[in-house]
């Protein structure tokens, strides 16, 4: 259900409307890296906790690629593949610390494994168990965290596929929110199309898929304010809207306007992710604003998920 917000009295502009959170709402929250369902659904997953809803994040990757910031901490110029999985164990740490700020012990977290840096090649060259994946920075070719939900999985897009099927079945969302697939960064928008891939096995087995919302986190120049060394202190009381270059695809835009004690805990949750704070802070202060964005896929969009490869691809 979709409501449409009032105006807040001194806006000049209409705002999106407004997502809509019933009671018992059932909200799964895929990212690609730890801190992506703090950037873009930290809100949305307090709101359904107080609703009396259940959260359930799973992070495909535990964010063990990121050579630039492995360097930066280690000072080493080509760390070895076990620095790369520690790195991901702290990232794993620091979203578990993350998920704990915004709802205690009620958020259930799950970590799929697969690799940081490689999604997009998933869907490409490494389909088929045949021909799996070796991380570049792991050397891994299955995940090598003992918290994985399955260890046994390849690094394969098939595999991929799968374990999100699992977990739409066992989870029974109501709302799924993901990653857009027209996000700039190789993993987000893979992983936008492998859930939309997951959902067509719903949509196959009983013809309607959850409520989807797209949430989006790399785009050029964006979001406002994502450079400044010191974010001004009122940044947090402006809307966050979504860049005007960003294609509508003739879908709906919502927005989620957050409460003040909505907004601190997005900021504190944000502030447990230490390796990224090291690295962009700016960028995840920019993140914590009154309202968070969100782009409504419908049935269709499952259904075209070929074509919106293609799209993708002519980015």
């Amino acid at each position: 259900m979709i409501l449409v917000a009032a105006l807040p009295v001194g806006c000049r502009r209409p705002l999106a409307p407004s997502v809509s959170v019933e009671r018992r709402e059932r909200l799964l929250v895929i990212a690609p890296h730890p801190d992506d369902e703090t950037l873009g659904a930290g809100g949305l997953i307090q709101r359904v906790l107080s609703a009396h809803g259940t959260v359930r994040v799973v992070l495909v990757t535990a964010g063990d690629g990121y050579v630039e910031a492995v360097r930066y901490e280690t000072g080493e110029l080509r760390p070895r593949a076990p620095v790369y999985v520690a790195y991901g164990e702290r990232r794993l740490r620091e979203a578990r610390a993350a998920v704990r700020k915004l709802g205690g012990d009620r958020v259930r977290l799950g970590l799929l494994g697969f690799p940081d840096g490689g999604l997009e090649q998933l869907l490409q060259a490494h389909w088929w168990r045949d021909v799996p994946e070796r991380s570049p920075t792991t050397g891994a070719v299955r995940p090598p965290y003992p918290e994985a939900l399955d260890r046994s999985v390849a690094y394969d897009g098939d595999d991929l596929r799968r374990e999100l099927v699992r977990v739409l079945r066992e989870t029974r969302p109501t709302t799924v929110a993901f990653p857009d697939p027209l996000d700039r960064h190789p993993d987000h928008s893979a992983t936008g199309v492998f859930v939309l891939l997951a959902l067509g096995d719903r949509l196959a087995r009983d013809g309607r898929v959850p409520r989807l919302l797209a949430y989006l986190v790399h785009w050029p120049g964006w979001p406002p304010g994502w450079d400044d060394a010191q974010p001004a202190p009122e940044a947090r009381e402006r809307p966050l809207d979504f860049p005007p270059d960003l294609p509508d695809r003739g879908l709906a835009r919502v927005a989620l306007p957050l409460s003040r004690t909505e907004i601190d805990g997005k900021a504190a949750a944000l502030a447990c992710c230490v390796t990224q704070q090291e690295v962009m802070s700016s960028l995840l202060a920019a993140f914590v604003r009154r309202t968070e964005p969100f782009t409504v896929f419908t049935v269709a969009e499952v259904r075209g998920v070929g074509s919106t490869i293609q799209r993708k691809a002519r980015q």
